[in-house]
């Protein structure tokens, strides 16, 4: 096999892989000609669109359409009547010097499911809400209604607003519903819109925002407040077609979804509560096509309340997380500021009360050291207060923590412990026969800071060493011994070893309550600590991405994942 049908090969079977995770089903290649052809090394990834894909294609007997996975390096085409000749012609070309990897698909894939599927659950776009004149009307009153208060009712450097109903304070991010704007009422254009909207909407919008959009503007990512606005958030697209990003609070590929002009955005249930929305600020947007941005005017309708937020996503909702920390991450250095204030200095504070509460060892962590040769030697990164660390008398486990106080306990116990960040460990390479990571990886901010971590423990392993790192599951069912069922948890539970906690969201800040005093119902101290927590899926692309490792089995277990991996020995 010549290195460029390796390389197509490497390249369709890792498209392949992620098309699979979009369909929810196993897709396959097949060389017998079908409807769907996926076009590999041709993805927005590789900076291609539509047009670029279009411009590349033959003349075709028949209509045709184009699916771009956000962010991927393929698209999948699909054409009424399978064409034989197509494979031939597209393993020529190249696109923006890219070469062209195409390859038959097996399945039938619906596009309509596909580009739904990669919106946000709860989001609903209907299109040409508005007529053409109605659209050019609404413009030209907001753009008057601007000159009049001077081209700027707000100091945002990102765009002009004005607001009706009720002012919404960028500061604060509420509305003080104590004083609404009885001189700036919705204007009766906007309510004639809101009488052709009625029936995909279901609130009753008392609000109005106007954002006023140069080329080239757009807003950060932000969930618009819980506890002021009720279950909808509505907006009316003017002027301009836009791209919209969406995304779970640090979870997962940002998704871009096109807001048509004249067309009404309802972003309700996930999509209103959980999922953080935005504008990227550029002149063009690269989805499906490339799009030139035009001044556009949104008009966000929403309904103010005084009733508390009641919704399922807790973590995101002011109204029942008052007081908790939110997980905001743009830079390194905010992901080394979130894992020193809410985990190295939480666990600096927490040691001695910690500690006491960790004293029995997981029976899946001591089936992995003992099933190590004798005369081992073993690395225990993020050893805690060190109860691993004395789990065999014929095999010799050093630990290391980033806590100074939980080193101390272990020092105490008579146990070879020493003080490091598991980001920049100070040993020789090569040196152990296996390690162990036990309950640290889910405390660290960002992937590629995880990827780090887990390339450290491979690169102290012998080639051949094996090593296991535990973290928390997303999904936290109860264990049933020796048997395959799974069932879910009973959150009120007290059973050892049983998930107690459901998550929203893979971010999270998880409370420890410190007892003040060693007696009974005296007062507490309430930290915050920092969690990622993940799902199957995410660990093994996490895994994939360190060198020299193979990953050997991922297995749940009470409420953990457990994966042991050893080191490659090519």
């Amino acid at each position: 096999m010549s290195k460029i049908a390796k390389k197509q090969r490497k390249n369709l079977q890792k498209c392949l892989k992620h098309l699979s995770q979009i369909c929810n089903e196993e897709c396959t290649l097949t060389d017998t000609p079908t409807n769907y052809v996926l076009l590999g090394n041709a993805g927005h990834a590789n900076l291609i669109g539509r047009s670029d894909v279009c411009h590349a294609l033959p003349a075709l007997p028949c209509n045709y359409q184009l699916f771009f996975p956000p962010h991927k390096q393929f698209s999948v085409l699909h054409t009424e009547q399978p064409c034989s000749f197509i494979i031939d012609y597209l393993s020529r070309k190249r696109i923006k010097t890219h070469l062209v990897y195409p390859a038959f698909i097996e399945n039938n894939l619906n596009f309509t499911e596909l580009k739904q599927k990669m919106r946000p659950p709860g989001l609903n776009i209907v299109e040409e809400i508005i007529t053409h004149e109605q659209e050019d009307m609404l413009m030209k009153f907001f753009v008057n209604e601007l000159e009049k208060c001077g081209n700027s009712t707000d100091e945002l450097k990102n765009r002009a607003t004005l607001h009706y109903g009720y002012k919404f304070n960028y500061k604060t991010n509420l509305v003080d519903l104590s004083a609404p704007l009885d001189d700036q009422p919705i204007p009766e254009i906007v309510k004639e819109v809101l009488k052709e909207i009625q029936p995909h909407i279901s609130i009753s919008p008392n609000q109005l925002t106007v954002n006023i959009y140069q080329p080239g503007q757009g807003i950060p990512k932000h969930v618009d407040t819980h506890s002021i606005f009720t279950h909808e958030i509505l907006s009316v697209s003017l002027g301009s077609d836009v791209a919209m990003d969406f995304k779970q609070p640090l979870a997962g590929d940002v998704i871009p979804v096109i807001i048509p002009a004249r067309s009404l955005t309802v972003m309700g249930g996930e999509s209103r509560y959980l999922w953080h929305h935005g504008i990227a600020r550029r002149k063009a947007d690269g989805v499906d096509d490339v799009r030139e941005r035009k001044l556009r005017i949104s008009l966000t309708l929403r309904e103010c309340t005084s009733t508390p937020c009641r919704c399922d996503y807790p973590s995101q909702c002011d109204s029942q997380n008052y007081g908790k920390p939110r997980f905001e991450l743009s830079s390194v250095q905010d992901a080394r500021d979130i894992e020193g204030q809410y985990v190295s200095d939480v666990y600096e504070e927490i040691a001695e009360h910690f500690s006491h509460t960790r004293h029995t060892p997981w029976p899946g962590v001591v089936r992995f050291i003992n099933s190590q040769p004798p005369h081992s030697l073993i690395a225990d990164v993020g050893c805690g207060n060190g109860k691993y660390l004395g789990t065999r008398g014929d095999v010799f486990i050093f630990g290391n923590d980033n806590s100074l106080n939980l080193c101390g306990i272990c020092r105490q116990r008579g146990h070879e412990v020493f003080a490091c960040n598991a980001l920049d460990i100070p040993l020789r390479r090569e040196t152990c026969d296996s390690v162990i990571c036990i309950a640290m990886l889910h405390h660290i901010t960002t992937p590629h800071r995880r990827i780090t971590v887990l390339q450290n423990l491979v690169n102290l392993l012998k080639p051949g060493g094996s090593g296991l790192v535990t973290v928390w599951a997303q999904d936290q069912y109860l264990d049933v011994e020796e048997t395959d069922e799974i069932r879910p948890c009973n959150t009120n539970s007290s059973e050892e070893g049983i998930g107690r906690r459901q998550f929203d969201t893979q971010d999270v800040f998880v409370d420890w309550q410190k007892q003040t005093s060693s007696t009974q119902n005296q007062d507490s101290q309430k930290f915050y600590r920092y969690y990622h927590v993940f799902n199957e899926a995410e660990l093994r692309e996490l895994f994939g991405h360190v060198v020299d490792l193979r990953v050997d089995a991922i297995k749940y277990e009470k409420a953990n994942w457990f994966v042991t991996f050893t080191k490659r020995l090519d």
